[in-house]
């Protein structure tokens, strides 16, 4: 007589192939951020006559520096755009590449020379007088002032503006849960009055409810939607609003919490920054404003 399985056996088998299934696909995932450059990768391989792979990556890498004139930090993100590209379409084992590495090395060692000292130059995003901001910003109409005040007191980044939805305010508390992609985690930011005001007031005018969208979309005939627009069609939205990007206002956040006395560890629960180092590496060169202090 045949064995009878019990029901569990073929649900979990079930579930074993849906899990190899996914492991699989997402291992196969590639980033939406390469997309763009391995692009102007196979462009390239396409306008010089090339098969992809690492003969063509090191030319395309080589050539990005001593022809292209490329920034460090932007052929860095080539690199790991091209490899995890190359990794994925063409089964292409890294780790055991160690002579293509090796080239890899001899090629980014080029930014050492004195002739590419412009290369490695890093012009962070301006910041900007806070309280001349915090100016522009009131003039602004009622949803555009929300949101701007709203982005400039939480420094957050276009993904995370994008969003926001009305239930993440707590008016009572003077606070916004907003999820970091990033980091892959809720931080709850604090909210001074001018900005809870301006927030309720929008949400009062357009009769938003709590599963809307803080940006959403309004058309030219005032009509509200509530839809997550896209990180590109906010910052034009940004830029057209105040002539800054999102990081434009984080920056300026920061260093004006830093002038006013905030120390490192007070700032980063505010940004949602996973260290004072990234933070003061990045957003806490000393100020134009604090250096004419001293003159």
């Amino acid at each position: 007589m045949a064995e009878i399985l019990p029901v569990n056996h073929f649900k979990n088998r079930k579930r074993y192939t849906e899990r190899k299934h996914f492991i699989q696909e997402r291992s196969k995932k590639i980033s939406s951020g390469y997309k763009s450059d391995i692009k102007q990768y196979q462009v390239y391989c396409s306008s010089t006559a090339q098969p992809e792979g690492l003969e063509s990556m090191l030319d395309y890498l080589y050539v990005s520096i001593v022809e292209q004139r490329v920034k460090k930090n932007t052929w860095e993100k080539r690199l790991s755009a091209i490899k995890r590209y190359l990794a994925v379409t063409y089964d292409v084992d890294f780790e055991s590449e160690k002579a293509v590495l090796k080239d890899v090395s001899y090629i980014r060692s080029l930014y050492d020379d004195e002739e590419n000292k412009t290369l490695i130059r890093v012009k962070g995003k301006q910041r900007v007088d806070k309280d001349d901001l915090v100016s522009l910003i009131s003039t602004l109409p009622i949803r555009e002032k929300a949101i701007a005040l709203v982005n400039l007191v939480t420094a957050s980044r276009p993904s995370e503006m994008v969003a926001i939805k009305m239930r993440d305010f707590d008016f009572d508390d003077n606070s916004v849960s907003i999820y970091m992609k990033k980091q892959k985690a809720w931080f709850d930011k604090r909210l001074n009055q001018l900005t809870v005001k301006a927030v309720k007031d929008y949400k009062a005018k357009y009769n938003l409810n709590d599963d809307d969208y803080l940006v959403g979309r309004v058309y030219k005939n005032g009509r509200y939607e509530s839809v997550k627009v896209s990180t590109e069609a906010y910052r034009k939205f940004l830029n057209r609003t105040i002539g800054l990007t999102a990081y434009n206002l984080r920056k300026t956040q920061v260093s004006s919490m830093h002038e006013r006395g905030a120390d490192l560890v007070t700032i980063t629960k505010q940004t949602g920054h996973s260290s004072t180092q990234t933070l003061a590496e990045h957003y806490l060169n000393v100020s134009d404003k604090t250096v004419d202090k001293f003159l």
